[in-house]
């Protein structure tokens, strides 16, 4: 590059200027302090090299803009938004030879807000920044910051009311929306922030770009802020909260006023008018923003995911909450559905009885794949998500109506069970039976989980209702067919086991799913307590069972791993059964090397209290070793002979 005018900042130590001078080679043709310049006096092709600051770049910038005189910067301690904003290389010598190396330089967009010249970016209310960790040398001076601008996130936010409009298009739009910030730059490859997440938007479009941020709650925000700060990825995809445009002239409105930030400096105001500086400056950018490709020139909406009407009326009432709070649309689609799902219909009924009676042809005949037939085909989700959400908004009605939809669903359920079962000549515990009469706290976690799911699945309209109906209906139909053989054989254990199973998965289903729908924001916690603590104490009082059949398993499997696989005295101990803990009462199988009598079955069972200390009822199952028994038939024949 030809014709260099050095034009550096007198306030400036004179040996920092000579240092950065001697970088040049050659030398450029003159040296002028900032004070001295005049721009009238430089020739059309001359280029401007300077060492100034952010103030007087700015009073510079105006001075070239009806000139064809190029601008190339140098790294000065005070060129802050000025290095950002057109990408200045932080080293002196590289900055130097990046100027020297280049030929021409070309017109660069600016951005004026308010008719004031900015360098860098336009700030409105809480930045974007927070979101993004600054550059820095050291690797722990870097974490520590993003640690600093990530516990910033816990925070109280509040969003303000804004119309933004785009003068400039022929139906002069307008959109009425809340935000917690805005950020606007003219290059959006000289930021670091939409250089990350607004792909292919170039150099030199001739438009301002706008990032508008609106998080509906503090988890969404804090959830960004993680993952952009400590796991950032270059061309991520623009977050849902981010709204997004792109047009020559943006105006910024607000009811109340609003601070505001150009190049750090703070200002305020209720009206913001964005737009591009109409007859740009020949800047040379640093040689990494250099490398992007020219923009198109295409203004770009993506305010879909803005917050309209109803939403943006709750956004704006207080501070952001922790989780997102549930639309009156939301509710009143959400709430229709579940109002219709909480009556008895024909439908229901015809369903709940072919549900129970295939799940008890599976149970007596111990087949696991017509079990699951039977939970695919259950109707059971339905009112009971109902019941959830009557509970969470102490809607009156639609409680009673859910409850009598369970009533009914559960009454036909043990009535045909019943029937089946007298039908049936077969009464054996088999396996698909014992697995429900003795529930325990993995049985409330499947509850839980199936509560979580059906909830989630309702509010979610993408996501298929058979899929929850499918994970609560394991937690039910089952035990309720069990609980229906129990009456028909008259067995007390059998049907108070299964019963208590049943139970435990309404219990767990119901509290599950209203703190789901308390999660997402579909009611007011002061609407919910009430629900919540009465399904939390049915909750609790039904656990405390569960928990002593766990701590009962526990035990149990303590006893047979300690003795499963034993050498004693007498022998191998093999398939430990624990039959009853009160008294404790085991079944045990021992190989034996030779034939035992009374007298050895009394040591056994002496040697078998010693090791898990307690007394038993002991019944043995004795096996003998066909090694040895040969072994002592050859000893025999060789006597004989």
């Amino acid at each position: 590059m030809n014709k260099l005018i050095f034009v550096f900042d007198n306030q400036l130590d004179k040996e920092e200027v000579s240092k950065s001078l001697e970088l040049f080679d050659p030398q450029p043709s003159k040296q002028i302090s900032f004070q001295d310049l005049d721009v009238k006096s430089i020739g059309k092709e001359g280029v401007l090299v300077g060492l100034i600051s952010d103030a007087q770049l700015k009073e510079l910038i105006p001075q070239l803009n009806q000139t064809d005189i190029a601008l190339a910067l140098l790294p000065h301690p005070e060129l802050i938004h000025g290095q950002k904003g057109f990408g200045i290389n932080r080293n002196m010598e590289d900055a130097v030879k990046e100027i020297q190396e280049t030929e021409t330089v070309g017109p660069l967009d600016l951005m004026q807000v308010n008719d004031e010249l900015v360098l860098n970016s336009l700030v409105v209310g809480e930045s974007l920044s927070i979101l993004y960790g600054d550059k820095s040398n050291s690797f722990f001076e870097g974490l520590k910051n993003r640690l600093g601008q990530f516990i910033k996130l816990f925070r109280r936010v509040k969003l303000q009311a804004v119309q933004i409009n785009f003068p400039n298009k022929e139906e002069n739009k307008t959109v009425d929306t809340a935000a917690m910030g805005i950020l606007a730059v003219a290059n959006c490859q000289s930021n670091v922030i939409f250089k990350r997440i607004v792909r292919d938007s170039g150099l030199n479009d001739q438009l301002i770009h706008v990032l508008i941020l609106v998080p509906k709650s503090l988890i969404t925000l804090i959830r960004f802020g993680l993952q952009n700060l400590f796991f950032p990825i270059k061309g991520n995809k623009l977050p849902r909260f981010v709204g997004y445009a792109a047009a020559e002239e943006i105006k910024l409105t607000t009811e109340e006023e609003i601070s505001y930030a150009i190049d750090g400096e703070e200002k305020s105001g209720k009206e913001i008018n964005i737009k591009v500086l109409e007859n740009p400056v020949r800047i040379l950018l640093g040689a990494q923003v250099r490398e992007e490709e020219e923009g198109n020139g295409r203004e770009v909406e993506n305010l879909e995911t803005l917050p309209l009407g109803s939403l943006r009326d709750e956004l704006t009432r207080g501070y952001l909450p922790w989780v997102r709070h549930a639309t009156s649309d939301e509710f009143k689609e959400l709430f229709k559905l579940l109002r219709e799902n909480s009556q008895t219909t024909g439908n229901y009924l015809v369903l709940m009885v072919l549900s129970t009676m295939i799940a008890t042809f599976g149970l007596f005949g111990n087949s696991a794949p017509v079990v699951i037939g039977a939970m695919i085909l259950a109707p059971l989700m339905a009112p009971i998500i109902s019941l959830s959400m009557g509970m969470l908004r102490q809607d009156g009605l639609l409680i009673k109506n859910s409850l009598v939809t369970i009533f009914w669903g559960i009454l036909l359920g043990l009535l045909f069970s019943m029937i089946i079962t007298w039908m049936t000549p077969l009464q054996i515990l088999n396996d698909q039976i014992l697995a429900r009469i003795r529930p325990n706290l993995l049985d409330l976690g499947v509850a839980v989980a199936s509560g979580m799911a059906g909830a989630y699945a309702f509010s979610k309209e993408e996501i298929a209702k058979t899929l929850a109906g499918v994970a609560i209906s394991v937690a039910l139909v089952p035990p309720l067919a069990v609980a229906g053989i129990g009456l028909g054989w008259a067995d007390w254990n059998v049907f108070f086991g299964a019963m208590l199973l049943l139970g435990t998965n309404l219990a767990g289903i119901v509290v599950a799913a209203t703190m789901t729908f308390l999660t997402m924001g579909f009611s007011p916690f002061r609407l919910a307590k009430k629900g919540l603590v009465i399904s939390l104490i049915m909750l609790a009082a039904i656990a405390t069972p569960l928990g002593l059949s766990f701590t009962k398993m526990v035990n149990e499997n303590r006893i047979i791993q300690e003795l499963s696989g034993q050498e004693i005295p007498h022998g191998l101990l093999r398939n430990v059964k624990v039959v009853n803990m009160q008294p404790l009462r085991l079944s045990v199988t021992i190989l034996s090397k030779r034939e035992l009598n009374d007298a050895d079955f009394a040591e056994i069972r002496k040697e078998i209290e010693d090791k898990i200390g307690a007394s038993i009822e002991l019944e043995l199952t004795l096996g003998i070793s066909m090694e040895n028994v040969n072994e002592e038939e050859k000893r025999n024949t060789i006597s004989t002979d």
